[in-house]
């Protein structure tokens, strides 16, 4: 699985080329733009491939990016950085832990009539991806017919390393959730 790579080229007219592998490169290029100082169109990402994700690939790679760009822009000399495995480990913050209470309400007959659901998400200590959360959870939650539904769903600041989108986001938890209470 590669880690967080990134290699950037400073050019001439305050322009600068970064080759990363990062699965969001247009929001890697308003970063280092935005990190620089400069025009988001002085800044050029490629990612030629992008191998092992596993949620550190998203907007975690900015990281790497930045620190490439800063080096190269201040020293005006190519920088390379790659992360070793255990950074990258820690950098890619894993799935968002979630605290769930929930009521449901069903007939005597076991026909479900409503499901009440109190959701809290540990997002880390930023927001990273977190916000995609409550959505992914609450559409794999709707896999079985629960009657009324009601959420109350909260994105949590914790002193953690921030979570990520890992394969399928929120499915997971949200399938978890949903045959935890109908084997309850």
């Amino acid at each position: 699985m590669e880690t967080q790579t990134a290699l950037a080229i400073p050019d001439e007219d305050n322009c600068i080329t970064i080759y990363s592998s990062t699965q969001l490169p247009e929001i890697t290029q308003n970063v280092v733009a935005d990190c620089l100082g400069i025009p988001y169109h002085n800044v050029r990402i490629i990612t030629r491939r992008v191998g092992g994700g596993f949620g550190g690939k998203g907007l975690k790679g900015t990281h790497v990016a930045c620190a490439c760009a800063v080096a190269a822009f201040k020293l005006q000399r190519p920088v390379r950085m790659y992360l070793d495995r255990k950074t990258d480990m820690i950098m890619a913050g894993g799935r968002h832990p979630m605290k769930v209470k929930y009521s449901v309400g069903f007939k005597s007959d076991g026909t479900l009539t409503a499901l009440l659901v109190d959701l809290g998400i540990n997002a880390g200590i930023s927001p990273d991806l977190s916000p995609l959360m409550p959505g992914h959870t609450i559409s794999s939650l709707k896999k079985y017919n629960w009657g009324a539904l009601a959420f109350d769903i909260k994105l949590c600041k914790t002193n953690v390393s921030s979570k990520s989108a890992v394969r399928a986001p929120g499915d997971v938890q949200g399938s978890f959730i949903a045959e935890a209470i109908i084997e309850h």
